[in-house]
């Protein structure tokens, strides 16, 4: 009989209870039989053996069926256990399989809980060494999946010295990504309240890492301090996140630089924002006694040859290249074949075919939001996506970027509503959520039996179990009430930073009360020196605040490039987001993620993920935690 079959007849094997006793199965000396045989063998002894030998067996095939994505056997078979009576050797192995269920399924909480629980915590000293690795590294993922990065990365600091050289590799790895998603603020606040070594030394390193963006110099002699302050630190000789390149990087930094933007025409504001962004971060440096390389700035719209411009920038000088900003200028470089410098873009084109070696794509894409977004609701234990967008282009390819990445991730799209003007808000959100059919369908009861049916209110469809809304804010202000008077006030709404102002409305925003959205750290955190100086300086800065974040970080990259191709894992920390370079050489940012709570934007903390095709569809991992825990 194939596993596929016997994986049919499990179910009523797990009622059995009937048989001749067996001594325990050790799987471990069967691994050459399929799972399914495997856990039918356990199924079938455990329904004859006494107390803790079924327990045993019961907990090795949930264990086994767990491996082969079956959520439902695996809670059946656990649902068979009482934990109360359980020898606590295996109440800690069902905690086990009981958490990675619960991740399976997208219940996190319930995955603390059972970490958490006191039984656990007042004997886990009495567990085998591999136990509690297994154990601990499970809570690291737990909390990361939570948004507690930092109680994640003190669990594996905890157990790292009692890994091989191997898993101290990936471990240290997983602290970094863990410390990466804290923000300056936190991380500071907890290193201020540490005396602790190895901890308080990453949480130094990761305080470098994310401070002097602009100023290599500074970080350097920074990192210096650090190595020799922490020299029996683990991270010391194995740097993260490609800091072991800062002092080279420094030391071939481009020395002359060309911004090539708009500065006349309809595209002007935004080309000046970015200009004035990228002059005050390097006046900044200056400031703070960094060295800074000479700057050329050109009008691309006063030159109609842009080629032409673009080689008269590199012929007087120029090491580097940002710019441009225009779709069209961009396309240019696709076709001119080797570019003789690093040229940084400040738009992206998809699917335009292979990008120059030399050419690094860099702009503020809402499809990396949609994605986002995507990953995030993914991980809130949504499955049943509902999607209003705005008709055209813009609505059309945001909304594939975050459909393509749902469907990947493993959840569904249950319909789309496109609206072209205020008029047809409601009557479209009214048909998508089907209530049209629910007053029809009483209507036609009441026919049937010539009986007036009780009729309070029309129902919504109840396949859907979030909302995705692409929309202007003025349009996000008017479409959430509407959500509301239509009987969807439950659903949960994400949106991009494209419904957010950016600053605060208390009176206007009451009607976006609760949306979700991911905005960049420049609108959403605190204000910086260099965010104030703006903000003095410059009348327009509140309507083009995000370009100048822009401009901002195309200063802070400039250098950094070369450590983002080289060092996958690298990142740097920008006013836009948390940026990083995929393999078509684009600047993919992650955002910040927010809440609207009582009219004002509130920052969430969010897990950051990738996923693994190769397990369930359900599988979501949190980055660097998933292969050295299986293990064990």
């Amino acid at each position: 009989m194939k596993p596929y079959f016997l994986l049919l007849i499990l179910s009523a094997m797990l009622t059995a209870c009937t048989g001749l006793q067996k001594s325990p199965v050790d799987v471990q000396t069967a691994l050459d039989i399929p799972n399914a045989e495997k856990i039918r063998i356990l199924l079938k002894e455990s329904q004859n053996s006494p107390f803790p030998q079924r327990e045993t067996k019961l907990l090795q095939a949930a264990a086994l069926m767990l491996k082969e994505g079956r959520k439902d056997l695996t809670e059946q078979t656990l649902d068979r256990i009482q934990t109360s009576s359980l020898p606590f050797r295996l109440f800690a192995l069902y905690t086990e399989v009981n958490c990675e269920l619960q991740l399976l399924k997208g219940e996190y909480e319930q995955a603390r809980m059972a970490l958490e629980a006191d039984r656990l915590q007042n004997n886990f000293d009495t567990l085998s060494l591999d136990r509690q690795i297994t154990l601990n590294l499970l809570r690291a993922e737990v909390y990361d999946l939570l948004g507690d990065h930092i109680a994640s990365a003190q669990q594996r600091i905890f157990i790292n010295l009692l890994l091989n050289i191997e898993n101290q590799k990936s471990n240290r790895d997983a602290i970094w990504n863990s410390l990466m998603q804290v923000g300056k603020a936190e991380l500071t606040y907890y290193q201020e309240g540490s005396s602790r070594g190895e901890y308080l030394g990453w949480l130094d390193l990761a305080l470098i890492a994310k401070s002097n963006q602009g100023d290599l110099d500074e970080q350097v002699r920074q990192l210096n301090n650090w190595e020799s302050q922490w020299q029996q630190h683990p991270a010391n000789g194995h740097l993260p996140g490609g800091l072991e390149l800062i002092q080279e990087l420094a030391a071939n930094r481009p020395k002359q630089i060309a911004l090539l933007l708009p500065l006349t025409g309809k595209l002007a504001p935004f080309g000046k924002a970015i200009r004035d962004g990228f002059i005050a971060a390097r006046y900044e440096t200056i400031e703070q006694g960094g060295r800074v390389p000479k700057l050329d700035i050109y009008d691309t719209v006063a030159h109609e040859d842009f080629l032409a411009l673009y080689q008269k920038a590199v012929s007087q000088g120029a090491e580097m290249i940002v710019g441009p900003l225009e779709k069209q200028r961009l396309s240019l470089l696709f076709d001119y074949g080797d570019l003789p410098v690093p040229t940084l873009s400040l738009n992206r084109i998809d699917n335009y075919g292979q990008a120059p070696e030399q050419l690094f794509q860099f702009g503020l894409v809402p499809q990396d939001e949609a994605r986002q977004i995507a990953e995030i609701a993914f991980l809130e234990n949504r499955r049943k996506a509902y999607i209003i967008a705005p008709k055209g282009d813009w609505g059309d390819k945001v909304s594939k970027a975050f459909s393509d990445h749902w469907e990947t991730l493993g959840g569904t799209m249950v319909t789309r509503t496109t609206y072209e003007d205020s008029a047809g808000y409601s009557n479209n959100i009214r048909q998508a959520l089907l209530l049209q059919a629910s007053e029809d369908r009483a209507k036609r009861i009441t026919r049937l039996t010539s009986e007036k049916v009780e009729f309070s209110s029309p129902r919504r469809r109840k396949d859907v179990d979030m909302v995705f809304l692409l929309a202007r804010p003025q349009q996000a202000r008017s479409i959430k009430p509407l959500l509301d008077y239509h009987y969807a006030g439950d659903l949960p709404i994400y949106g991009t930073s494209r419904l957010y102002t950016g600053y605060t409305d208390t009176r206007k925003d009451r009607d976006i009360e609760g949306i979700r959205f991911t905005d960049m750290p420049w609108v959403l955190n605190t204000p910086t020196a260099l965010h104030r100086q703006i903000n003095a300086e410059i009348e327009q800065s509140k309507q083009y605040q995000r370009m100048y974040a822009l401009g901002i970080d195309s200063y802070q990259l400039h250098p950094r490039l070369r450590q983002l191709r080289e060092i996958p894992d690298s990142r740097v920390f920008g006013f836009t987001g948390t940026l990083k370079l995929n393999n078509r050489q684009e600047i993919e940012r992650r955002m910040l993620f927010a809440k609207i709570n009582k009219s004002t934007a509130k920052v969430i903390p969010t897990a950051a993920i990738t996923i693994d095709l190769d397990r369930p569809k359900e599988g979501i991992y949190v980055e660097g935690q998933a292969s050295e825990r299986e293990k064990y």
